[in-house]
């Protein structure tokens, strides 16, 4: 075979006539007639048929959305020269992988090659240009035996132009081509293609930069790599990634408005698995929530429904195929979205008026989604007809069950029943009590319509779906075939070539003439949030916005907002790059963030400032002290903004403040459709009551021209005069507002990291650019903290004080001597490796997870604390039941803790059981014994001059365990352990400022024992 070959010309080889025989609708999606539609029989239309895909026992596989690049060969693609079923039919794709000497065989010889003979290739994804001269689709070449699974070929994009009559594969380069997998490409207003893929070319790019190797980072839930948006040239050049979601991006297509419009799979650490429609404009930037990420369970009875195949209807809507992610029979319903008027299927856009539901079946009939059997059959694609008639040609499948004849079927024995689960002979005579069930062959069944009543036996067979073409009128609710259904075979992904209004065109914005030239160089984009405060619209700050910005309202320390924490998401690479235990990740699970930085925010809430172009990003809302907070004031751990935002270089985004998590009432993440910001801004070209904007010199702005402008937040204003916020990887606040103009400009706040005495955890601590990481690892950086020295010393070098935090919370003194870890915890900050948890250093376990209780023994060595049990003075002792063959065995365990084999002896004098509570013995220990000792340490000799021996305690473990002091939920979580260092605190001053905003980061962005996975132990 010749998988190289790029512009291959469509031959007589290619040209196959299919004949098939229509099956009854039986009640199915529609009222159906044989009548060749009148207005669309003079367009073309191309297909992909597929035979039905079984697993190797034969059952049916479903049709799974999130397996993307499952291979299912035998499909191929088709064009017929008329919407009609008389109309012949051509493979336009078989050439693509014939052998060599298939270009001087004959067409006569093609056609009666066997079906076997036929490359066994797979295609899909179909789409179609404005012109309706050119399709484009993914397609892959057949398996190369002997090849293991991830040598096999890629999934490509494809083109089949119908003017020139030739397919070619877009990208040229074989070794381009092979670099990823691409999928569901789209044509562009101008011509570029749009497609899904897992090449990660831009991410790849910042992998580098950040000095780790490239590689396709993993979807959030670590199973496959992620795909996302990446546009072309026509000529398959210039490849350029556009999305930056951490899971994938799917079925891009273009809207009428120049925008593109996908499904997103948003899936933040397992918590936000949501699969909603976003839009973007074509050089991703503008990313935007669109709808349904609250509409998740909107299919039958509740049940999840996915908006796949979204594609933008002649009246404005948006048609979805809506069916489960794991598609039993292959398809769903036919709904139409209203994302015009609506975010959520019953929450319109703030102001529309519009009244709910969003989301409208097209089919009269009811489609089940939720797995059941659907009576009006199952969709599996649709494609409008723009011929102002908003019919569409869609794949359609009705319901059938296996039988005998009509009305006849069988159960899951195979035997003869009616519709009302009776048994019957084959002339749907009902049997007599007694009367053996007839049993048919698989071989003697057939295909017939499913009934109402049919479908609520439990033991009922569905048949396989068979999906042929129709044309479907949703005004009258009939449809007329186009290629007919045909057993074993499925036609789908059918759409009309015929010309279009060319969408609009949005071109990719130049620097230095759309957007400013310094911000493509610093590689940045800014985001602009109107107020911390603004919940949905409501102003929750504890004085009201106004009042929180006035400074002769609300002091400095008052305002409980007053920094921004933008975090980065940590890609993860396969096994194959890098394999580390998933004990990495430590106490909170697979969270593995970088910190971009920190930037201040204003009085009244609001915040502009600068962050790395082309990288997920999210945020948190810190106080003073650097820990995330929830910004009503209230003092309760700040909910994680769960959630990633991407901006491109030189992108200017605004929202109007934050959002609430879950069963919101108002529109969510859509930019324009939400409520009005809580945030006025300024409300007259005048400075903002009682403050003033300082320059960089202290004074304040005061001329005519210096001004806030009418609505702008005091971020807009600042950025205006001083430029937006560039973030720092330390927390400082140079008070720019003043009341009055005379306190000078000086940091109120100043958390820097050159005051750690450890090493810092970014080597940007001066200057920031958008390259800058904040990379925490516990061993690294963490633990340096407990064994810095802190010990003081007078002029004659004599030791004052040591609050080195290792002197005390450890299990050995300076002098060696074993101690009990100090504090009511017992935490030791030592770090040797947990016995307990081995993956661990034992102060990350103890600090994490908790640690057993310990004490000294009469000799002062340590042991776990322990329970002796005594019964009128004498010591008892737990066992330990082992059954062998049924036959109860012991174990004795010496003082050593060594398990020694000993069978029960109930005669034994130094042995008691102990019973549980249902008098079985649940353990024992065989009594040590020692020589009784006189005052003078001599033993005691009985009346045998042998020593007297009396029994050792054997101490067994309670289980009791001391708490762990830190919480990954975060430092607001973790206050029992902050507030010993606050300045009434057991350890006030052992900890400065920069060493607990680094405790507190690496608490709020969830405590991870590791924070790049290269430097974690394979």
């Amino acid at each position: 075979m010749n998988y190289t070959r790029q512009v291959l010309i469509l031959s007589a080889l290619s040209l196959f006539l299919f004949q098939g025989c229509d099956v009854s609708s039986g009640g199915g999606g529609a009222n159906t007639t044989q009548e060749p539609d009148p207005v669309v029989v003079d367009f073309p239309v191309a297909y992909i048929e597929r035979p039905v895909p079984r697993d190797e026992d034969g059952a049916l596989l479903p049709d799974d959305l999130m397996e993307l690049t499952a291979f299912r060969p035998g499909a191929r693609l088709l064009l017929k020269d008329r919407a009609s079923v008389p109309a012949e039919a051509i493979v336009i794709t078989d050439i693509a992988f014939m052998p060599e000497a298939s270009e001087e065989v004959d067409a006569e010889m093609a056609e009666e090659a066997s079906e076997d003979l036929r490359p066994q290739y797979d295609v899909r994804n179909l789409s179609v240009d404005a012109d309706g001269n050119k399709l484009v689709f993914s397609m892959r070449a057949p398996d190369i035996e002997g090849l293991d699974e991830e040598d096999q070929p890629t999934w490509n994009i494809w083109e089949y132009d119908l003017e020139t009559e030739i397919l070619r594969r877009i990208i040229l380069s074989d070794t381009t081509a092979e670099e990823g997998q691409d999928i569901m490409p789209a044509y562009l207003a101008d011509g570029r293609i749009v497609f899904s893929s897992n090449r990660q070319r831009r991410s790849r790019a910042v992998l580098l930069d950040e000095g780790k190797p490239q590689f396709a980072a993993l979807t959030e839930d670590g199973e496959e790599e992620a795909f996302v948006l990446h546009v072309m040239e026509e000529d398959g050049s210039d490849i350029s990634q556009i999305t930056f979601n951490q899971s994938h991006d799917l079925f891009p297509t273009l809207l009428s408005d120049g925008r593109l419009i996908f499904l997103r799979w948003d899936n933040y650490v397992d918590q936000k698995d949501r699969l909603s429609l976003y839009t973007a404009n074509p050089n991703g930037s503008n990313v935007n929530l669109e709808y349904g990420f609250h509409s998740q369970n909107t299919g039958t009875n509740n049940s999840e429904g996915v908006f796949a195949k979204p594609r933008e209807l002649i009246d404005g809507r948006i048609q979805v195929t809506l069916r489960p992610r794991v598609a039993d029979q292959l398809g769903g319903g036919m709904i139409a979205i209203d994302t015009l008027n609506f975010t959520e299927q019953n929450i319109a856009v703030d102001g529309s008026g519009a009244a709910g539901p969003a989301q409208e079946s097209i089919i009269q009939n009811l489609i089940t989604t939720d797995g059941s059997p659907s009576l009006a059959g199952y969709y599996s694609s649709a494609y409008p007809i723009n011929d102002g008639s908003e019919r569409l040609l869609v794949s359609w499948s009705p319901c059938l069950l296996r039988g005998f004849k009509l009305r006849i079927y069988v159960n899951d024995s195979f035997q003869l029943i009616n519709e009302n689960g009776e048994f019957v002979d084959n002339n749907s005579n009902v049997l007599a009590d007694g009367d053996t069930p007839i049993t048919m062959n698989e071989d003697e069944l057939g295909n017939y319509p499913c009934t109402e009543q049919a479908l609520t036996l439990s033991n009922i067979q569905l048949s396989v779906p068979v999906y042929g073409l129709w044309i479907f009128d949703p005004i009258t609710q009939t449809q007329s075939p186009v290629v007919l259904s045909e057993e074993e075979k499925i036609f789908t992904d059918a759409l009309v070539l015929q010309p279009l209004a060319i969408p609009d065109y949005i071109a990719d914005p130049l620097p230095g003439i759309d957007f400013d030239q310094d911000l493509d160089e610093e590689n940045v984009g800014i985001l602009h949030i109107r107020s911390v405060y603004d919940i949905d619209g409501s102003d929750i700050s504890p004085n009201g916005i106004p009042a929180t910005a006035d400074p002769l309202q609300t002091s400095e320390e008052q305002r409980p907002a007053r920094f921004l924490r933008i975090l980065k998401a940590v890609s993860m690479a396969d096994d194959d790059v890098v394999d580390f235990d998933n004990s990495a990740f430590g106490r909170a699970g697979r969270q593995m963030k970088d910190i971009l930085g920190y930037v201040p925010i204003e009085p009244d809430g609001s915040a502009m400032f600068k962050v790395p172009a082309d990288v997920a990003f999210t945020f948190s809302i810190l106080d003073a002290n650097g820990k995330r907070i929830s910004t009503d004031g209230s003092g309760d751990i700040g909910p994680r903004h769960e959630y990633w935002m991407t901006l491109r270089a030189g992108e200017v985004r605004e929202c109007t403040g934050c959002h609430t998590d879950e069963d919101t009432e108002t529109p969510h993440g859509r930019i324009g459709a939400g409520p009005a910001s809580a945030n006025l801004g300024a409300l007259m070209a005048a400075q903002f009551p009682n403050t003033q904007l300082r320059d960089p010199n202290g004074i304040p702005y005061a001329g005519i021209n210096e001004q806030p402008e009418i609505s702008e937040t005091m971020a807009q204003y600042y950025a205006r005069m001083l430029g937006p916020r560039s973030p720092s990887v330390n927390i400082t606040d140079y008070s720019d507002w003043t009341e009055d103009g005379t306190r000078p400009k000086i940091a109120s706040i100043d958390l820097n990291y050159a005051d750690l005495g450890s090493q810092a955890p970014t080597e940007c601590a001066t200057n920031w650019n958008s390259l800058c990481r904040v990379v925490i690892n516990y061993i690294e950086h963490i633990q340096p903290l407990w064994e810095e020295d802190r010990a003081t010393y007078d002029d004659a070098d004599m030791l004052v004080s040591d609050f080195t935090c290792t002197s005390c919370h450890n299990t050995t003194n300076a002098d060696g001597m074993i101690i009990i870890p100090a504090g009511d915890d017992q935490l030791n900050l030592s770090a040797v490796q947990s016995d307990e948890r081995n993956d661990y250093l034992v102060s990350y376990a103890h600090l994490l997870f908790g640690s057993r209780v310990l004490e000294l023994d009469d000799n002062g060595n340590l042991r776990l604390e322990l329970e002796q049990l005594i019964e009128d003075g004498v010591p008892q002792f737990q066992m330990i039941q082992l059954l062998t063959d049924g036959v109860p065995q012991y174990e004795a365990i010496d003082l050593l803790g060594n398990t020694v084999p000993a069978p029960l002896d109930t005669t034994d004098p130094d042995l008691t059981i102990v019973l549980d509570e249902n008098d079985n013995p649940v353990q024992y220990l065989v009594q040590e014994m020692q020589p009784v000792m006189d005052d003078d340490g001599n033993p005691i000799l009985d009346i045998n001059g042998d020593p007297l021996m009396e029994p050792i305690a054997i101490m067994v473990e309670t289980g009791n365990r001391n708490g762990a002091p830190l919480s990954p939920n975060g430092a607001v979580a973790s206050d029992a352990f902050f507030n010993l260092f606050e300045s009434d605190g057991a350890h006030a001053g052992y900890l400065n400022g920069a060493e607990l905003k680094l405790i507190a980061e690496w608490l709020d962005i969830g405590g991870q024992y590791y924070n790049n996975p290269f430097v974690a132990p394979e």
